[in-house]
């Protein structure tokens, strides 16, 4: 698929999963996507990890009861280390593991599969946080950002609208 066909195919997909399994090397270039993400001073304070195994899928989806996480075939969960950068020793965890995130959901829409952006499970409700650290031995100075769903839509959707070019985008003066 082509760049910027992939841009306009990529969408939040909120449904069920076919039970089609995503073969390894379809995840190995879906994570490798991932890791060549822009990161502040190179640090690379993201990380992945890539689950498969039914039993802990399903304990996963008890942690986050969404039908995406309970029904996908594989879950990519991005994991993030706050590390400090330069002198005012600023943090930029957050915008790599965001760049991160992106070229996943991208990579996984040029092979044609479906996912979902789940920060918003692990960030807003940090018992989900503790849980899954325990679960999956995650080290305390790391956190699960989030938890990507991978796979073939049920019922695949599309992007929504989005609004118009020229309410978003202007040419050399703001206003």
């Amino acid at each position: 698929m082509e760049f910027f066909e992939v841009i306009e195919k990529r969408y939040s997909y909120r449904g069920e999963f076919l039970d089609t399994p995503v073969p390894r090397e379809d995840l190995i270039k879906i994570v490798t996507a991932g890791t060549k993400a822009p990161s502040a001073g190179n640090l690379q304070t993201q990380s992945f990890l890539v689950v498969t195994d039914p039993e802990i899928k399903a304990k996963i989806a008890e942690i986050m009861p969404h039908k995406g996480i309970s029904t996908a075939p594989a879950l990519i969960l991005l994991v993030s280390q706050k590390q400090e950068l330069g002198p005012m020793k600023v943090s930029f965890e957050l915008k790599d593991y965001g760049a991160a995130a992106e070229n996943v959901l991208l990579a996984a829409a040029a092979l044609g599969y479906a996912s979902l952006w789940t920060d918003g499970e692990t960030s807003m409700i940090p018992e989900r946080q503790d849980k899954l650290k325990e679960l999956l031995n995650i080290p305390g100075d790391r956190s699960v950002r989030a938890v990507l769903p991978i796979g073939i839509a049920k019922d695949p959707g599309h992007q929504p609208p989005r609004k118009p070019f020229d309410e978003l985008v202007k040419f050399e003066t703001y206003l």
